[in-house]
């Protein structure tokens, strides 16, 4: 006996935004890749990486970049709400890594996600929280200097089969993600990118560091050592 099939219904609008958002951010090394991509098209010199358990626990990209104004404050992690274009034709002059307007409002639905940022015409910082949908549900002054910070807690936790998978797996996405932002740290010629990490309660150490030099020679040499150049 054969059961007849289930009626096609229309999945629910949340469980959309789950689904093809985990489509968008597949690992731990695609979320970091996408937080350092927004750093750099803010016009970051610095930007610092820190993660805790390797990213299982928290994923945090601060940089010196120009910050968000607060009129972008709301839109900031709606699903294709971007400042880098404005339509389709703009395409062909884009110069920015980022510009589908997906990244941040991918990462709301997959962790708890804030903000902490200064714009370059503003005196003080400001603190966002975002529910997964991505709106703007919390909102405070914060001191910070010109730039912007964001957090991921429990990367994937929305997703429980996905989180576990990731938890089991760390190592390895910590790896493929250390790989990915080398690659980053070489091509990025004027800025300094650190990455490090804090296992448990021991002391906060630095996996790779730059110094922001104009030459990607100097940089191959700041990752794999001066004998490689």
């Amino acid at each position: 006996f054969i059961a007849p099939a289930g009626a096609i219904r229309a999945i629910d609008k949340h469980s959309v935004h789950q689904i093809c958002s985990g489509q968008v951010v597949l690992t731990l090394a695609t979320a970091v890749k996408e937080l350092v991509e927004n750093s750099v098209d803010a016009g970051a010199t610095n930007i610092e990486v820190r993660l805790k358990d390797s990213g299982a626990e928290l994923v945090e990209v601060s940089d010196n970049g120009k910050g968000v104004e607060e009129a972008n404050f709301e839109g900031l992690t709606l699903k294709h709400h971007t400042s880098k274009i404005r339509d389709f034709s703009d395409l062909i002059h884009v110069e920015t890594f980022g510009f589908r307007g997906e990244a941040l409002s991918s990462l709301c639905a997959l962790s708890d996600l804030m903000v902490v940022t200064c714009h370059e015409s503003s005196q003080v910082g400001t603190k966002l929280v975002f529910d997964h949908k991505g709106n703007l549900v919390q909102k405070s002054p914060q001191p910070r200097q010109q730039g912007t910070t964001v957090s991921l807690q429990q990367l994937f936790y929305t997703l429980p089969v996905r989180h576990k998978e990731f938890q089991r797996n760390i190592k390895k996405e910590y790896a493929k993600m250390i790989h990915v932002l080398q690659s980053y740290c070489i091509i990025s010629t004027g800025v300094r990118i650190t990455c490090s990490n804090q296992t448990g309660q021991a002391k906060r150490s630095t996996v790779l560091s730059t110094s922001g030099s104009q030459s990607m020679r100097d940089n191959i040499g700041a990752i794999f050592g001066p004998k490689q150049v």
